[in-house]
């Protein structure tokens, strides 16, 4: 049965052709996108639609609204999150995070919202197996490129196991970051899981990351575990899906030997 699409209506179109001429650096990273009026005369429609065009370029993440300065082009590009590569970069000596932003030649920079002991929600405890009544280390971070924020992070550890750490009661935890630090108590993450869900942002992690209200966000629950399969962290990530790409890699598990083979 053959199915008939209706014509794309105008403003998806203009938006589209909007998406493309920044694509192609007609409108570079950081540039003011020309006024509505401008982009209406220029292509014979009205404001009306040039205002949903870019609406929807907003909502995608293509574009900024400054309030009282106009609508810019998105100046950061696609962060990439190799999840099969990220946790060794804490060799290079920086945070994960850092180390991707240096990729792509944009500066780094952390803000520590909180750092000290606290009761983990019931999920949290759950997932690190802890008891009713035990605490827990909180590290609570705000990342940023090139001074725009790009994800929330929080990290629980068992307080049971880091209470001997001096560092991890510090912004800089030193040289490899915590899982190091975890290393020196005995308790290196050797294994690691994560669970990705895309939602819409609180009010708050609008604010704080600087998101449109029809942005959505990946929330990734990533848990560290050590060889003997204690879980010694669970890292809360809160980042704009138009910032990230998420990249997993596996190698294949599959018997050499096939059923047709076999």
């Amino acid at each position: 049965m053959s199915v008939i699409e209706t014509p794309k209506s105008q403003y998806v179109q203009i938006a589209e052709l909007l998406r493309s001429r920044i694509e192609d650096g007609t409108y570079r990273a950081g540039d003011p996108l020309p006024s509505e009026l401008r982009l209406a005369d220029e292509l014979g429609v009205s404001r009306v639609t040039i205002n949903r065009a870019i609406m929807l370029l907003r909502a995608s993440g293509d574009v900024k609204v400054r309030r009282g300065s106009g609508t810019y082009v998105r100046s950061l590009p696609r962060i990439l999150r190799d999840t099969k590569k990220r946790y060794a970069a804490r060799t290079q000596g920086g945070g994960a995070g850092e180390v991707e932003a240096h990729s792509l030649n944009l500066q780094s920079r952390t803000e520590y919202r909180e750092i000290g002991r606290t009761v983990p929600t019931d999920r949290i405890a759950s997932v690190l197996g802890l008891s009713k009544n035990e605490q827990t280390l909180v590290r609570r971070r705000l990342l940023y490129a090139n001074d725009e924020p790009t994800q929330i992070a929080d990290s629980y550890y068992p307080w049971s196991v880091v209470k001997g750490s001096k560092e991890l009661l510090q912004e800089d935890a030193g040289q490899g970051g915590s899982y190091s630090r975890l290393a020196d108590l005995g308790h290196a993450p050797v294994r690691f899981t994560e669970d990705v869900n895309v939602r819409m942002p609180t009010d708050l992690e609008k604010r704080t990351l600087d998101l449109e209200g029809a942005q959505p966000v990946f929330e990734i629950w990533h848990v560290a575990y050590t060889a003997e399969d204690r879980p010694v962290e669970v890292c809360i990530h809160v980042m704009p899906g138009h910032l990230w790409t998420l990249r997993y890699g596996w190698d294949d598990e599959t018997p050499a030997t096939t059923a047709e083979s076999s």
